[in-house]
This record gives C-alpha cells, sequence and structure tokens, in this order.
C-alpha cells in the first residue's frame, strides 16, 4: 500500500498512529522502543534484525532510544494471518541486502513503475522471510537467537569491505572480548567471524566476476582484499576454481 524509507533522524514524525491495513516498523540502525494496542507484551525494544508488525486498526506506539535510521510500510494481506508484534531475522545477510536495495531506490531521482515493482518484490520479500522465521520458530523453542550476535553479523555486512576490518575492532565495537565474540558467533551462526567476514566478501566478489569488467586488482580493492594475488588464493581456495576461470564459465 505503501512504503517510506525515513533517513536518521533524532525521533519518529508522530509518536503513534492506527493504520488501515497490517503495517511493518524495522530499523536499519539505531533501536527504539514501541507497543502494539490489544496485546498483552506492554512495551518493547527493536534494532536491527528485528521486524515489528501491527495489524490493521490497531495503534502503534514508538519512541527512538537514539538516532534512528529505519523502514516503514503498510500492506494488505488475504485471509486470516498472526504474527507476533516483533520478528527476529536469524539470515541478517539477506536482511541487509534488502535494505540496501530499498535504500538506493529511495534515493533514486526517477522512480518509475520499474522501481516500484522492485520495491514491492523487496518488501514481499521481507514479509515472506518474517513469516518463515515465525513459523521455524513455533517449531524450534530451543531459544539459541543471541541478539549481540545479530549486532556483530550486521556490523561485518557493513564493515566488510574495509581492509583494515579486524576481529579486535568488532569486538570492542561490542564491548565483549574476543574470545567470547568468537564463541558466541560460532554458536550462532556456526562459523567464525573471520570466516563470516570471507563470505561476505566473496559473495560481492563473484557478483563483480560476473556483472563487471573490473580487473582482479580492482575487484580485490572493492572487496576489502589487500591486493590481486591474495584475493585469487582465498577465493580458489574456496570456490576450488580461480577467479578467472570462474568469469569465464559463469558469465553469460
Amino acid at each position: 500500500m505503501r512504503y517510506y524509507y525515513g533517513k536518521q533522524r533524532e525521533q519518529f514524525s508522530l509518536a503513534e498512529d492506527t493504520y488501515g491495513g497490517w503495517c511493518m516498523l524495522a530499523a536499519e540502525s539505531g533501536r527504539f522502543t514501541f507497543s502494539v494496542e490489544g496485546t498483552d507484551q506492554g512495551e518493547q525494544t527493536a534494532e536491527f534484525g528485528e521486524l515489528v508488525f501491527c495489524p490493521p486498526g490497531c495503534t502503534l506506539k514508538r519512541r527512538a532510544l537514539e538516532p534512528v535510521t529505519f523502514h516503514f510500510a503498510e500492506f494488505s494481506h488475504e485471509g486470516n494471518w498472526t504474527l507476533p508484534s516483533k520478528i527476529r531475522i536469524a539470515d541478517v545477510g539477506r536482511l541487509s541486502s534488502t535494505y540496501r536495495y530499498l535504500q538506493n531506490w529511495q534515493e533514486e531521482d526517477n522512480a518509475g513503475d520499474t522501481q516500484t515493482e522492485e520495491v514491492q518484490h523487496l518488501l514481499e520479500d521481507l514479509i515472506y522471510i518474517a513469516n518463515r522465521e515465525f513459523n521455524a520458530a513455533k517449531r524450534d523453542t530451543s531459544g539459541k537467537i543471541d541478539p549481540l550476535m545479530n549486532q556483530a553479523a550486521a556490523f561485518i555486512e557493513k564493515q566488510a569491505f574495509e581492509p583494515d576490518l579486524s576481529l579486535q575492532q568488532l569486538a570492542d565495537t561490542l564491548r565483549i572480548g574476543a574470545s567470547q565474540l568468537t564463541r558466541r558467533f560460532q554458536a550462532a551462526f556456526g562459523m567464525s567471524p573471520v570466516k563470516y567476514v570471507t563470505k561476505v566478501r566473496l559473495a560481492r566478489a563473484r557478483l563483480l566476476l560476473i556483472e563487471s569488467t573490473d580487473t582482479l586488482d580492482a575487484i580485490a580493492e572493492q572487496c576489502g582484499f589487500q591486493n590481486a594475488f591474495y584475493f585469487s588464493r582465498v577465493f580458489s581456495q574456496h570456490m576450488q576454481i580461480s577467479p578467472s576461470i570462474y568469469r569465464r564459465t559463469f558469465r553469460v
């Protein structure tokens, strides 16, 4: 029904509002408190990695705890549908990517029909993964979600392409020790923070190899690798194929 990208601000324009359709509010950065009229969950806090949902006809109250950048959408849904007021998304990589695409669209000067269809697709994907997470949570009540490690993954997604990114820098940002960070991240995502950084960098490298004519030196620089030689070595170790052969094989 409508979509809005709110760039960083100290507070929301409206402290509360009631919507005719379902609404979704999601922080890209910063934190906010919220409550949904008609629920018994009271006031809650939401941050990156969490999507807030409010049913039609209910009042959503919200207050920024710190400068917040957010995505807001109002949408319709046919049939009976039940969601909790807050859903945590485990796949923060996919979430970050969707947010980036939405932000890029919002910043385009001439948004036409093609971009509108693109936004529709991106928002539907957000709703899909939220519904999937909700159904998965009903099947698995082990409670393995670690909010701080979601923040760690989000930090990596945003900083992975900086060549000087370090494990200690991430640990300092989260105010925990490096060993604790590694242990908790491994438990949450099944891999170490260092391997997660490599995963994010290689995902971008694969895209650039296929969709651009950039040299290996240029791709290495854009993806946070020290040089083309190191990039080629890491790529070959993980992909079992060199960057040059990958480019020739998969480019259409």
